[in-house]
């Protein structure tokens, strides 16, 4: 608005001037014979410096009246904006009644946060102490990590010594199949006693006993090291006894032998052997068998290879 007024005030000046060097020069201007038409009686009525001055008076007139008229209508333009500027500020201004109930709240309101303040110390306390709580349940998972951690260790430790544990039954278990094997071929040795005479079977089944002792003995190694000294004792007993009675057999039957008569050439003769044309055995001249021909019911060669077996076990 400002400048606006500037702006009319700079127009009317410079109309004011124009008119004013217009009135001057039209004045000056003015042809003799224009004026020396008029009637004498006029211009002696007139003085002489309104006829000189009265056109720049006029023309100074006018343009002060001209301004004054710019001037007043400029403040009343700027007292309207004022007043539609007030009016404005008027309407965004709040009223007394919604302005006391505004502030009747807001005290209200912080009433309550006074009351509130306690509340919010007590939880204060109370996150305090949980928060105490909570930093001893660290450390006490903290620690029960760290004995886990250390039983995690010492289980680790101990499936190892266990897995070398099994190695060492594993390899136990390989020598329990040979030994498996070994009692395989004892009974095969035994099924081969059975058919050699009738005599022999209470000696078999004392060696089904001494088998079965001994796969007993296979499967208890602590009992089997605490027997064995007395098993030995029993098998040697037992061979002694076998060799005497394969001994009374062979007497037995190269007595059979002597007292039957001479068969036919074609027919072989059960448990004989052959005797040769140039020198006949008699009956009663039958060669013992040695000790260490006869093996014993175990599968080994001696009773020391016995012994040293489980041993190296």
């Amino acid at each position: 608005m400002i400048q606006r007024r500037d702006e009319q005030d700079t127009d009317d000046l410079s109309r004011t001037t124009e008119l004013m060097a217009y009135e001057s020069t039209r004045s000056s201007s003015e042809p003799a014979s224009e004026k020396s038409v008029e009637p004498k009686k006029e211009e002696e009525q007139i003085s002489l410096f309104w006829r000189v001055f009265g056109g720049t008076i006029l023309s100074i007139v006018a343009l002060v009246s001209i301004t004054l008229f710019n001037n007043m209508s400029s403040s009343i333009t700027e007292l309207r904006t004022a007043l539609s500027n007030e009016r404005e500020a008027r309407a965004e201004l709040v009223k007394k009644d919604e302005f006391n109930t505004r502030v009747t709240a807001q005290y209200e309101r912080m009433r309550a946060i006074d009351t509130v303040k306690v509340e919010l110390e007590g939880l204060k306390e109370k996150i305090s102490t949980n928060t105490a709580a909570v930093d001893g349940v660290k450390r006490d998972t903290n620690a029960t990590i760290e004995s886990i951690k250390k039983d995690a260790v010492t289980a680790a430790d101990a499936m190892k010594k266990d897995a070398t544990a099994l190695e060492i039954l594993k390899e136990r278990v390989v020598l329990l199949e040979g030994i498996k094997k070994d009692v395989a071929s004892l009974d095969t040795i035994k099924e081969k006693m059975v058919t050699t005479a009738a005599d022999l079977k209470s000696m078999r089944d004392d060696l089904q006993k001494l088998s079965g002792e001994v796969d007993r003995n296979k499967n208890s190694d602590l009992e089997r090291k605490a027997l064995r000294d007395s098993q030995h004792k029993q098998v040697d007993e037992s061979l002694k006894e076998i060799q005497k009675g394969l001994q009374d057999c062979r007497e037995k039957l190269a007595r059979m032998e002597g007292a039957q008569p001479k068969p036919s050439s074609d027919l072989p003769i059960p448990f004989s052997r052959p005797v040769e044309p140039s020198k006949p055995k008699p009956s009663g001249t039958a060669s013992p068998a040695k000790p260490s021909e006869i093996k014993p019911a175990g599968g080994t060669s001696d009773p020391g290879s016995s012994k040293s077996g489980p041993e190296s076990e």
